[in-house]
Protein backbone atom coordinates (compact mmCIF):
# COMPACT_ATOMS: atom_id res chain seq x y z
CA UNK A 1 0.00 0.00 0.00
CA UNK A 2 1.84 2.66 -1.51
CA UNK A 3 -0.98 5.22 -1.24
CA UNK A 4 -3.39 5.69 1.37
CA UNK A 5 -6.94 4.63 0.06
CA UNK A 6 -9.18 5.33 3.13
CA UNK A 7 -11.95 3.32 1.03
CA UNK A 8 -9.27 0.52 0.39
CA UNK A 9 -8.19 0.63 3.92
CA UNK A 10 -11.50 0.26 5.62
CA UNK A 11 -12.69 -2.95 4.06
CA UNK A 12 -9.45 -4.14 3.90
CA UNK A 13 -9.60 -3.52 8.39
CA UNK A 14 -12.78 -5.20 8.14
CA UNK A 15 -11.87 -7.93 6.36
CA UNK A 16 -9.09 -8.44 8.31
CA UNK A 17 -11.03 -8.07 11.48
CA UNK A 18 -13.92 -10.70 10.67
CA UNK A 19 -11.04 -13.00 9.66
CA UNK A 20 -8.82 -12.76 12.26
CA UNK A 21 -12.13 -11.96 15.18
CA UNK A 22 -11.18 -15.34 17.22
CA UNK A 23 -7.26 -14.22 17.29
CA UNK A 24 -8.11 -10.72 18.14
CA UNK A 25 -10.22 -11.44 20.78
CA UNK A 26 -8.01 -14.17 22.36
CA UNK A 27 -4.97 -11.56 22.35
CA UNK A 28 -7.47 -8.84 24.16
CA UNK A 29 -9.10 -11.31 26.42
CA UNK A 30 -6.00 -12.58 28.23
CA UNK A 31 -4.61 -9.70 29.04
CA UNK A 32 -0.89 -9.35 29.65
CA UNK A 33 -0.56 -13.06 28.66
CA UNK A 34 2.96 -13.32 28.54
CA UNK A 35 4.32 -10.63 31.23
CA UNK A 36 7.43 -9.17 31.45
CA UNK A 37 9.93 -12.14 30.84
CA UNK A 38 12.84 -12.19 33.54
CA UNK A 39 10.74 -10.17 35.45
CA UNK A 40 8.13 -10.31 38.81
CA UNK A 41 5.63 -9.37 36.63
CA UNK A 42 4.61 -12.82 35.17
CA UNK A 43 1.28 -14.05 32.90
CA UNK A 44 -1.57 -13.67 35.09
CA UNK A 45 -2.59 -17.44 34.08
CA UNK A 46 0.47 -18.43 36.08
CA UNK A 47 -0.93 -17.57 39.19
CA UNK A 48 -4.54 -17.00 38.69
CA UNK A 49 -7.55 -19.31 37.72
CA UNK A 50 -8.90 -18.76 33.96
CA UNK A 51 -12.62 -18.92 34.46
CA UNK A 52 -14.88 -18.79 31.19
CA UNK A 53 -18.48 -17.64 32.45
CA UNK A 54 -20.85 -16.58 30.80
CA UNK A 55 -22.74 -14.92 33.58
CA UNK A 56 -22.41 -16.04 36.91
CA UNK A 57 -19.87 -18.42 38.30
CA UNK A 58 -19.81 -20.11 41.75
CA UNK A 59 -16.48 -19.76 42.84
CA UNK A 60 -16.29 -21.60 45.66
CA UNK A 61 -19.47 -23.00 47.81
CA UNK A 62 -18.19 -25.42 50.64
CA UNK A 63 -16.22 -24.76 53.92
CA UNK A 64 -15.26 -27.90 55.54
CA UNK A 65 -14.73 -27.40 59.60
CA UNK A 66 -14.06 -29.42 62.03
CA UNK A 67 -15.45 -33.52 61.33
CA UNK A 68 -13.49 -35.36 63.71
CA UNK A 69 -15.21 -37.03 66.97
CA UNK A 70 -15.15 -39.53 69.57
CA UNK A 71 -17.04 -42.59 68.31
CA UNK A 72 -18.50 -46.09 69.88
CA UNK A 73 -21.67 -44.15 70.74
CA UNK A 74 -23.84 -45.82 68.94
CA UNK A 75 -25.92 -43.16 67.40
CA UNK A 76 -25.64 -40.08 64.53
CA UNK A 77 -24.61 -37.24 66.13
CA UNK A 78 -23.50 -34.54 63.19
CA UNK A 79 -21.05 -31.96 64.09
CA UNK A 80 -22.87 -28.94 63.92
CA UNK A 81 -21.66 -26.14 61.50
CA UNK A 82 -18.90 -28.45 60.13
CA UNK A 83 -20.50 -28.15 56.74
CA UNK A 84 -21.01 -24.24 55.28
CA UNK A 85 -21.62 -23.28 52.18
CA UNK A 86 -20.44 -19.84 51.63
CA UNK A 87 -20.80 -19.13 47.83
CA UNK A 88 -18.39 -16.55 46.58
CA UNK A 89 -19.57 -15.17 42.89
CA UNK A 90 -17.94 -14.03 39.77
CA UNK A 91 -19.61 -12.21 37.59
CA UNK A 92 -18.83 -11.55 34.09
CA UNK A 93 -19.85 -8.07 33.08
CA UNK A 94 -20.28 -5.86 29.17
CA UNK A 95 -17.63 -3.87 28.44
CA UNK A 96 -17.21 -2.45 25.19
CA UNK A 97 -14.23 -0.48 22.38
CA UNK A 98 -15.73 2.35 20.82
CA UNK A 99 -13.20 4.26 18.64
CA UNK A 100 -13.39 6.32 15.69
CA UNK A 101 -10.26 7.20 13.78
CA UNK A 102 -10.52 10.36 12.23
CA UNK A 103 -8.77 11.58 8.61
CA UNK A 104 -5.88 13.53 10.27
CA UNK A 105 -5.50 10.70 12.69
CA UNK A 106 -5.12 8.02 10.39
CA UNK A 107 -2.88 9.50 8.00
CA UNK A 108 -0.25 10.35 10.75
CA UNK A 109 -0.59 7.04 12.09
CA UNK A 110 -0.21 5.59 8.10
CA UNK A 111 3.03 7.81 7.89
CA UNK A 112 4.45 6.30 10.97
CA UNK A 113 3.65 3.06 10.00
CA UNK A 114 5.07 3.38 6.21
CA UNK A 115 8.35 5.28 8.41
CA UNK A 116 8.88 1.94 10.34
CA UNK A 117 8.73 0.01 6.81
CA UNK A 118 10.86 2.11 5.00
CA UNK A 119 13.31 1.87 8.36
CA UNK A 120 12.66 -1.68 7.91
CA UNK A 121 11.71 -2.14 11.04
CA UNK A 122 8.34 -3.67 10.13
CA UNK A 123 8.10 -6.38 7.42
CA UNK A 124 4.62 -4.91 5.68
CA UNK A 125 3.91 -8.68 4.62
CA UNK A 126 4.42 -10.12 8.02
CA UNK A 127 2.33 -6.78 9.19
CA UNK A 128 0.23 -5.17 7.20
CA UNK A 129 -1.36 -1.63 8.45
CA UNK A 130 -4.58 -2.91 9.51
CA UNK A 131 -2.78 -5.76 11.85
CA UNK A 132 -0.75 -2.69 12.74
CA UNK A 133 -4.27 -1.00 13.74
CA UNK A 134 -5.66 -4.19 15.41
CA UNK A 135 -2.60 -4.65 17.34
CA UNK A 136 -2.32 -1.44 19.00
CA UNK A 137 -5.80 -1.70 20.06
CA UNK A 138 -5.64 -4.61 21.42
CA UNK A 139 -2.37 -3.59 23.61
CA UNK A 140 -4.38 -1.00 25.21
CA UNK A 141 -7.03 -3.35 25.95
CA UNK A 142 -4.85 -5.48 27.42
CA UNK A 143 -3.25 -2.50 29.57
CA UNK A 144 -6.76 -1.32 30.24
CA UNK A 145 -7.98 -4.97 31.64
CA UNK A 146 -4.68 -5.64 33.71
CA UNK A 147 -3.56 -2.41 35.01
CA UNK A 148 -6.73 -0.70 35.39
CA UNK A 149 -10.01 -3.07 35.59
CA UNK A 150 -8.56 -6.27 37.26
CA UNK A 151 -7.22 -5.31 40.54
CA UNK A 152 -8.62 -1.29 40.49
CA UNK A 153 -12.29 -1.77 39.29
CA UNK A 154 -15.34 -0.39 41.14
CA UNK A 155 -18.43 -1.36 38.98
CA UNK A 156 -20.19 1.87 37.07
CA UNK A 157 -22.91 0.88 34.70
CA UNK A 158 -22.93 4.98 33.69
CA UNK A 159 -19.27 5.08 33.47
CA UNK A 160 -17.17 5.71 30.89
CA UNK A 161 -13.90 4.25 31.53
CA UNK A 162 -12.17 0.90 32.57
CA UNK A 163 -12.37 1.28 36.14
CA UNK A 164 -15.63 1.53 35.88
CA UNK A 165 -16.19 -2.04 34.07
CA UNK A 166 -16.44 -4.14 36.78
CA UNK A 167 -15.46 -4.85 40.55
CA UNK A 168 -12.17 -5.47 40.41
CA UNK A 169 -9.76 -8.03 42.66
CA UNK A 170 -8.41 -5.01 45.20
CA UNK A 171 -12.39 -3.43 45.32
CA UNK A 172 -13.35 -7.30 46.76
CA UNK A 173 -10.68 -7.80 48.91
CA UNK A 174 -11.48 -4.63 50.55
CA UNK A 175 -15.21 -5.40 51.00
CA UNK A 176 -14.33 -9.15 51.84
CA UNK A 177 -12.42 -7.73 54.60
CA UNK A 178 -14.87 -4.90 55.96
CA UNK A 179 -17.40 -7.77 55.68
CA UNK A 180 -15.43 -10.35 57.44
CA UNK A 181 -15.48 -12.80 54.80
CA UNK A 182 -12.03 -12.43 55.42
CA UNK A 183 -11.50 -13.47 59.00
CA UNK A 184 -10.44 -11.16 61.24
CA UNK A 185 -7.06 -13.16 61.93
CA UNK A 186 -5.69 -13.14 58.63
CA UNK A 187 -5.44 -9.25 59.01
CA UNK A 188 -2.26 -9.28 60.68
CA UNK A 189 -0.92 -6.21 62.87
CA UNK A 190 1.66 -4.41 61.57
CA UNK A 191 3.73 -0.84 60.86
CA UNK A 192 3.50 0.62 57.47
CA UNK A 193 5.86 -1.35 55.26
CA UNK A 194 9.04 0.71 54.52
CA UNK A 195 12.75 0.00 53.47
CA UNK A 196 14.12 -0.47 56.88
CA UNK A 197 11.21 -2.72 58.72
CA UNK A 198 9.50 -4.84 55.70
CA UNK A 199 11.38 -7.74 56.37
CA UNK A 200 9.93 -8.04 59.79
CA UNK A 201 7.05 -6.66 59.14
CA UNK A 202 6.65 -9.06 56.35
CA UNK A 203 7.63 -11.98 58.67
CA UNK A 204 4.60 -11.52 61.13
CA UNK A 205 2.21 -11.57 58.28
CA UNK A 206 3.79 -15.05 57.55
CA UNK A 207 4.09 -15.90 61.02
CA UNK A 208 0.27 -15.87 60.68
CA UNK A 209 -0.70 -18.27 57.64
CA UNK A 210 -1.32 -21.84 59.22
CA UNK A 211 1.70 -24.54 59.20
CA UNK A 212 -1.03 -26.38 56.68
CA UNK A 213 -0.87 -23.68 54.02
CA UNK A 214 2.66 -22.58 54.32
CA UNK A 215 4.31 -25.91 53.92
CA UNK A 216 1.67 -26.86 51.31
CA UNK A 217 4.44 -24.95 49.19
CA UNK A 218 1.49 -23.17 46.93
CA UNK A 219 1.47 -19.68 48.43
CA UNK A 220 1.97 -16.59 46.77
CA UNK A 221 2.72 -12.68 47.39
CA UNK A 222 0.81 -10.53 45.18
CA UNK A 223 1.77 -6.93 45.44
CA UNK A 224 2.98 -3.42 43.98
CA UNK A 225 6.98 -2.97 43.07
CA UNK A 226 7.19 -0.84 46.19
CA UNK A 227 6.63 -3.97 48.57
CA UNK A 228 8.80 -5.72 46.73
CA UNK A 229 11.67 -3.17 46.33
CA UNK A 230 11.40 -2.13 50.22
CA UNK A 231 11.71 -5.52 51.67
CA UNK A 232 15.03 -6.07 49.07
CA UNK A 233 16.23 -2.74 50.54
CA UNK A 234 15.85 -3.43 53.92
CA UNK A 235 17.02 -7.40 53.26
CA UNK A 236 20.42 -5.98 51.76
CA UNK A 237 20.58 -2.86 54.95
CA UNK A 238 20.46 -5.67 57.58
CA UNK A 239 22.44 -8.67 56.07
CA UNK A 240 24.79 -7.03 53.03
CA UNK A 241 23.30 -9.12 49.96
CA UNK A 242 20.45 -11.12 49.28
CA UNK A 243 21.37 -14.56 49.07
CA UNK A 244 19.99 -15.14 45.66
CA UNK A 245 20.59 -14.14 42.10
CA UNK A 246 19.51 -11.02 41.22
CA UNK A 247 16.25 -10.14 42.85
CA UNK A 248 14.26 -9.74 40.05
CA UNK A 249 14.96 -13.24 38.67
CA UNK A 250 14.41 -15.40 41.46
CA UNK A 251 12.50 -13.07 43.81
CA UNK A 252 11.42 -15.58 46.35
CA UNK A 253 11.04 -14.24 50.31
CA UNK A 254 13.86 -15.42 52.38
CA UNK A 255 12.83 -18.60 54.15
CA UNK A 256 10.28 -19.27 52.12
CA UNK A 257 9.10 -20.67 48.79
CA UNK A 258 6.98 -18.00 48.52
CA UNK A 259 7.90 -15.27 45.49
CA UNK A 260 7.29 -11.76 44.80
CA UNK A 261 4.34 -11.36 42.65
CA UNK A 262 4.04 -7.96 41.12
CA UNK A 263 0.80 -6.40 39.61
CA UNK A 264 1.16 -2.82 38.01
CA UNK A 265 -2.45 -2.39 39.10
CA UNK A 266 -1.65 -2.68 42.81
CA UNK A 267 0.61 0.29 42.18
CA UNK A 268 -0.24 2.72 45.78
CA UNK A 269 -1.90 -0.17 47.72
CA UNK A 270 1.30 -1.05 49.99
CA UNK A 271 -1.12 -4.10 51.64
CA UNK A 272 0.77 -7.55 50.38
CA UNK A 273 -1.94 -10.32 49.55
CA UNK A 274 -0.32 -13.86 50.34
CA UNK A 275 -3.00 -16.23 48.79
CA UNK A 276 -2.43 -19.64 47.08
CA UNK A 277 -2.01 -20.08 43.64
CA UNK A 278 -5.23 -19.92 41.46
CA UNK A 279 -7.59 -18.21 44.20
CA UNK A 280 -7.74 -15.38 42.57
CA UNK A 281 -9.82 -15.95 39.37
CA UNK A 282 -10.08 -14.01 35.95
CA UNK A 283 -13.23 -14.17 34.45
CA UNK A 284 -13.98 -13.66 30.58
CA UNK A 285 -16.50 -14.64 27.93
CA UNK A 286 -15.36 -15.72 24.66
CA UNK A 287 -18.40 -18.74 24.13
CA UNK A 288 -22.03 -16.97 24.41
CA UNK A 289 -21.99 -14.67 21.78
CA UNK A 290 -21.72 -11.97 23.31
CA UNK A 291 -18.35 -11.36 21.52
CA UNK A 292 -18.56 -8.63 18.63
CA UNK A 293 -16.32 -6.68 15.87
CA UNK A 294 -17.47 -4.79 13.58
CA UNK A 295 -15.67 -2.24 11.21
CA UNK A 296 -16.72 0.69 9.15
CA UNK A 297 -15.89 3.54 6.97
CA UNK A 298 -17.78 7.18 7.20
CA UNK A 299 -17.19 8.49 3.66
CA UNK A 300 -18.92 11.86 4.06
CA UNK A 301 -16.95 12.31 7.07
CA UNK A 302 -13.54 10.04 6.12
CA UNK A 303 -13.67 8.52 9.94
CA UNK A 304 -13.11 4.71 10.52
CA UNK A 305 -15.35 3.42 13.33
CA UNK A 306 -14.24 0.08 15.12
CA UNK A 307 -16.82 -1.39 17.73
CA UNK A 308 -15.84 -4.31 19.85
CA UNK A 309 -17.95 -5.92 22.74
CA UNK A 310 -16.96 -8.44 25.38
CA UNK A 311 -17.29 -9.25 28.60
CA UNK A 312 -14.28 -9.70 31.54
CA UNK A 313 -14.49 -10.09 35.38
CA UNK A 314 -12.70 -11.16 38.25
CA UNK A 315 -13.31 -12.78 41.59
CA UNK A 316 -11.40 -14.45 44.86
CA UNK A 317 -12.02 -18.12 45.21
CA UNK A 318 -11.69 -18.06 48.89
CA UNK A 319 -11.51 -15.11 50.77
CA UNK A 320 -10.50 -17.66 54.59
CA UNK A 321 -7.32 -18.32 52.39
CA UNK A 322 -5.96 -14.66 51.84
CA UNK A 323 -3.74 -12.94 54.27
CA UNK A 324 -2.41 -9.49 54.28
CA UNK A 325 -1.97 -6.53 56.77
CA UNK A 326 -3.80 -3.70 58.45
CA UNK A 327 -1.78 -1.15 57.28
CA UNK A 328 -1.60 0.41 53.62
Amino acid sequence: MSALNLTALATSLETYARDNQEHIFLRALIPGLEGIEGSPIIPIAQYMTMMQATDEVVLTNLEVGDVLQPGGKDTFNPTANAVNFKPRIGKVRQAKVDLQFIHSKIVALYKSYMGQVKAKQIDPEAIPFEEYIAARVVAKMQENIRVKFLYNGVYNAAGTGPLDVNNGIKTQLLEAIADGDVPAGNIIDTAILSATNSVAEIEKIIAGIPDSEFYAGDLICVCNRTVKTNYEADYRSKYGTLPYNQGQLKPNIVGTDIPFIVEPGLTGFNRPIFTTRGNLVYLYDDMSGSDTLAVDYNKRTRDIAWMMDIQVGAGIAVAEQIWTNDNA
